[in-house]
């Protein structure tokens, strides 16, 4: 794996590339051991309903700035706590979806996938042992049950955008890992982030040769299964433009997706608006890039 990339302790896998390094825990602040335990939960349990009332208006960007802050300090005060550590990651996969810039959205994915590994490595320690013993990324996965599901898709997720966002070599360093995790996220629970292991797996492999675990069919189907499970999730429209509609080369059935998503009303579903107002975003400046892309 790449340096810089470094999101895991995915060594066994990612380590053909070249040596990556575990991810490193957060580290708890050191306690004079006189503040009581309730005290600590309630700062705690404060920290989290800080950062949801904020999430809950992440599309402003201070307040998402707001919400990462208070995950990230009931995160490190009990590091590996699901609680905590699945928030900040959706917060850190929210800050790199919305943007711009390729460096700080591979900061943020890989943000991400640390987070969603440290919740991972208590929700399924199986999967942790098989890990830390070496074992195979794709292996390992088999190991995560039900609980983990969402853990499991943030860290696939995170490991996959923060390698696209490095390059080409840093993709096919981490894809069969990937690729692995997702397949399996989508076994425990395809309906997680709005059909994310479909829209994901569509996207990824459209995007990568049938050699390397593409292919148009395969994509078509999770596109499809994402479009039932998540009919208004506009990311889905836009992924499936972006990577099958140019995979092969049609144009009018890019033109009708991205059509679909300028017209969507974001009121139509407010959870997901924040979210939904960035596909629309992204549509339009896929749209603009059409002839470079036909």
């Amino acid at each position: 794996m790449l340096r810089g990339l470094g999101p895991l302790a995915l060594a066994a896998a990612l380590a053909a590339a070249s040596g990556c390094r575990r991810a490193a825990e957060p580290t708890a602040p050191v306690s004079s051991g006189a503040e009581p335990a309730r005290e600590s939960a309630e700062r705690f349990a404060a920290a989290l309903a800080e950062g949801d009332a904020a999430w809950s208006r992440r599309a402003d960007r201070g307040r998402l700035d707001t919400a990462l802050a208070a995950y990230g300090r009931a995160a490190a005060s009990r590091p590996g706590v699901p609680e905590a550590e699945l928030r900040l990651a959706r917060a850190e996969a929210f800050r790199g979806l919305a943007s711009p810039v390729p460096a700080r959205a591979r900061e943020a994915w890989d943000a991400s996938a640390r987070a969603a590994e440290r919740a991972l490595r208590t929700t399924a320690p199986a999967w942790a042992t098989a890990i830390d013993a070496g074992e195979d990324p794709s292996a390992a996965a088999v190991k995560v049950d039900p609980p983990g599901a969402e853990a499991l898709y943030l860290l696939a997720q995170g490991t996959m955008r923060a390698a696209q966002a490095t390059g080409y070599a840093a993709v096919l360093a981490v894809k069969d890992a990937a690729l692995a995790m997702m397949a399996r996220a989508a076994e425990l629970d395809e309906r997680v982030d709005a059909a994310g292991p479909h829209r994901s797996l569509g996207a990824w492999r459209a995007a990568l040769p049938v050699a390397a675990g593409g292919g148009a069919a395969a994509a078509r189907a999770h596109f499809d299964r994402c479009r039932a499970l998540a009919p208004d999730d506009l990311l889905a429209r836009v992924a499936e433009a972006e990577t099958y509609a140019v995979l092969v080369q049609d144009g009018a059935l890019f033109d009708r997706l991205l059509a679909s998503v300028a017209a969507a009303d974001l009121a139509r579903d407010p959870v997901r608006a924040p979210e939904n107002a960035v596909a629309k975003q992204r549509g339009e400046e896929l749209q603009r890039r059409k002839a470079r892309l036909f």
